[in-house]
């Protein structure tokens, strides 16, 4: 027996973002503004002057509430202001808009830290530039959230400095675009609604992208060389070392595979580059709802899990054709292989690296505009004889479009509704959206899905 949840749309609408999907019933909540606990800014975006810092920036301008205040920071004021009347001719009347600039220097971030509760950076790769201001944020008590699809960067910030975030207050969420928003929330609006439906959790969830098409630059690339060859990238459990028995609460699937047919939807799945990042963000996700720490409500039968064994969960990119997914699986699994092999070499990894480096790009805006994508979740529900749910999920540009409204938006809800979201109860530390946030997110983006 299958249950569709209308996590669909009617079609793309405008030149908008469109994260639309139907509810029965959507809560609607009231911004309430924390205290500025000696802060001048509420939210600040780190990396302003690069392509997807502006557009979180501009998608801020014209979507923040007047109650507030946030800036752009970066390493360079020149580069800080010329973005800032760029961003001030974009719309009409931006001439009279207040955008802060925060200057940060040297090789600490303190100054950005210091200076805003919540950090939102765009500046990759991770692994080599994002420390440092992850460490500022632990420090001086400023939420931090960031772009990153780096499992190993996850890794190594979570084991230096957890501690000091939960001692601070502080949350930390890697992973606010295209990488992980999507994987991370569509699992847990499907385990909502089989909490709802059937009284029970599930027992997989098997994410297809049936549509990936848009722009990428050398940043994504670079940032993929820079975690490809890391350990801490390749253990399928290696973001769920810091809460107890991983294997006994998910179950994880080889990355590289041939052809999964999944019946539900008549598709067949292939490998998907950045299934190797989504997946161990879910399976977190499931750890920490697995934990004894307060979560949001999600109890099934007195237990915060998943379900009530372990939790699969798969991701695929998909094709229709049988044919097709075999030479495409052929094709993917050579490339994955082969980049595998020659990322493991340090010297190969670093030239590879620095030749991106010395000669990045980023996308034409027209491939922007025009960019799609389209998940597909198929869940299976923790029975005896299993049901199963499918949402879908729709999006327009996954690198930069969607991903900086993704980061925009989250970044807005942590700075203004902390108090009733998720993260609050939490208290700080290194979470993921859907614990930290939780499908709030998903309603706020269906209600701005034209912008």
């Amino acid at each position: 027996m299958g249950k569709a949840i209308g996590i669909s749309g009617a079609g793309f609408v405008s030149a908008g973002g469109l994260f639309s999907f139907r509810r029965r019933s959507l809560s609607t909540r009231s911004v309430v503004k924390m205290s500025q606990e000696g802060k001048p800014y509420d939210l600040l975006v780190y990396g302003a002057t690069g392509a997807t810092g502006k557009r979180t920036a501009q998608y801020l301008l014209k979507n923040a509430p007047p109650e507030l205040k946030w800036g752009i920071a970066g390493r360079s004021l020149e580069k800080l202001e010329q973005v800032r009347e760029e961003l001030r001719g974009s719309v009409e009347g931006g001439e009279t808009r207040d955008i802060g600039i925060v200057v940060g220097s040297g090789d600490t971030s303190d100054e950005v830290a210091k200076a805003a509760r919540v950090v939102a950076t765009t500046v990759g790769p991770y692994t080599e530039f994002g420390e440092p201001l992850v460490k500022a944020c632990c420090e001086h008590k400023a939420d931090y959230l960031d772009l990153t699809g780096e499992p190993n960067f996850m890794r190594r910030m979570i084991d230096t400095y957890g501690k000091q975030a939960e001692e601070n207050n502080v949350t930390v969420l890697h992973g606010c675009g295209f990488d992980s928003i999507p994987s991370d929330l569509g699992v847990l609006f499907l385990v909502e609604e089989a909490k709802k439906e059937f009284q029970c959790g599930l027992s997989s969830v098997t994410t297809v992208i049936e549509e990936a098409r848009g722009g990428i630059g050398s940043g994504t690339i670079a940032s993929i060389v820079r975690a490809g060859g890391d350990p801490d990238s390749q253990d399928p459990y290696g973001l769920q070392k810091d809460y107890p028995d991983p294997e006994k609460v998910t179950e994880a699937f080889p990355d590289l595979f041939g052809v999964q047919h999944v019946p539900e939807i008549d598709m067949y799945g292939i490998p998907f580059f950045l299934s190797f990042v989504n997946t161990r963000v879910v399976r977190r996700s499931a750890s920490i709802f697995a934990s004894e720490r307060p979560t949001q409500s999600i109890k099934i039968n007195g237990s915060d899990a998943y379900c009530s064994s372990k939790f699969l969960y798969k991701e695929f990119l998909g094709l229709k054709s049988k044919t097709s997914a075999y030479v495409g699986s052929a094709v993917v699994g050579g490339l994955f292989v082969g980049i595998g092999l020659a990322l493991k070499s340090s010297t190969l990894r670093n030239m590879l690296y620095k030749g991106i480096i010395n000669n990045s790009w980023k996308p034409k805006e027209e491939m922007v505009e025009e960019g799609r994508s389209k998940f597909v979740l198929v869940g299976k529900t923790d029975e005896v004889q299993p049901r199963t749910l499918v949402a879908e999920i729709n999006m327009l540009d996954p690198g930069y479009g969607e991903t900086s409204r993704l980061l925009a938006e989250a970044s807005m809800m942590v700075a203004l509704e902390k108090k009733d979201l998720p993260a609050h109860a939490l208290g700080g530390g290194f979470y993921t959206p859907a614990t930290a946030i939780g499908t709030r997110l998903l309603e706020r983006l269906n209600e701005k899905a034209d912008w």
